[in-house]
């Protein structure tokens, strides 16, 4: 049997479809092994805050118990530094007031002389 020009076609077509197919599953594949990683990194951020913290309140009881921070530290007992929080940042544009889409500073001011 012969092939028609009809049937090379759609083998060809096929094969590329399938070249792209796989490019894709490999995509896929990837993003699904990144999110699971985030999602790993999330669960260990919030479980070594939890611990942490009760280091913290551990060492908070022990010196509330007697202990004073320089036996602490010289037996090799620090408290975890508190957790430090981000300010988020807030950047603010002075108002355009002449109704331009140019930035002021680069405005020709020469046009509107009076």
């Amino acid at each position: 049997m012969t092939t028609t020009g009809k049937q090379a076609a759609a083998a060809a077509a096929k094969t590329l479809l399938a070249d792209r197919i796989a490019l894709v599953e490999t995509l896929g594949a990837a993003l699904d092994t990144h999110r699971r990683a985030e999602q790993a990194v999330t669960t260990a951020r919030t479980t070594a805050a939890t611990a942490a913290q009760q280091a913290r309140d551990a060492y908070d009881a022990a010196k509330t118990g007697g202990w004073t921070a320089a036996e602490l530290n010289k037996a090799g007992l620090r408290a975890p530094a508190p957790t430090r929080t981000r300010a988020t940042k807030t950047t603010t544009t002075p108002h355009d007031t002449t109704g331009s889409d140019t930035p002021a500073d680069a405005r020709d001011d020469t046009t509107s002389a009076a």
